[in-house]
């Protein structure tokens, strides 16, 4: 399996992932007891991000070739002897970052807009400084996720560095 196919899988399994998600969240907002009634401009807004997520389970379940060949370079045709594996561990360590940000993404993106949500939402007696900090972790994650998928060659040069940090070089 080429880096190219597993991250169209992996891209699927987080569409998936993302509509359950998705569903269990508007469940979750239907079961909520009668005395929490939900605003009407949220109502709005609630709509409007389920649908975008809909929209973009559907856009990355359709194409996740396209999601792929975006996040990892394709590499030029060479011709190999039997038995060599055709991508350096370079590529597949690109891979697992983007995969690995995806990943935080998915965690980051629900929990900033919802921790977002709750604090348009506090009126002005309410302590929200709790709020404040979940939404500073909440964008710090969301940073880092950015960082794995589009940055990964910042990553592999740490990696490749604490590998062979105090190895002696041969004279």
């Amino acid at each position: 399996m080429t880096p190219h196919q597993t991250i169209a899988v992996a891209v699927r399994l987080f569409a998936i992932w993302l509509i359950i998600s998705l569903v269990l969240s508007l469940l979750e907002l239907v079961a909520q007891p009668s005395g929490q009634n939900i605003p009407n401009g949220f109502l709005v807004v609630i709509v409007a991000v389920a649908t975008v997520t809909t929209l973009v389970t559907l856009a990355l379940w359709k194409s996740p070739q396209t999601v792929a060949r975006r996040l990892l370079a394709t590499p030029a045709a060479q011709s190999l002897p039997e038995g060599a594996t055709s991508t350096p561990p370079d590529t597949w360590l690109a891979m697992g970052c983007s995969l690995i940000g995806l990943w935080v993404l998915a965690s980051a993106l629900p929990a900033l807009i919802r921790d977002s949500v709750l604090l348009y939402s506090s009126d002005s007696t309410t302590d929200t400084s709790n709020v404040h900090n979940w939404l500073t972790h909440d964008f710090a994650q969301l940073v880092v996720a950015i960082w794995l998928m589009l940055g990964a060659k910042g990553f592999r040069q740490i990696f490749w560095w604490a590998r062979h940090a105090g190895v002696n070089k041969a004279p």
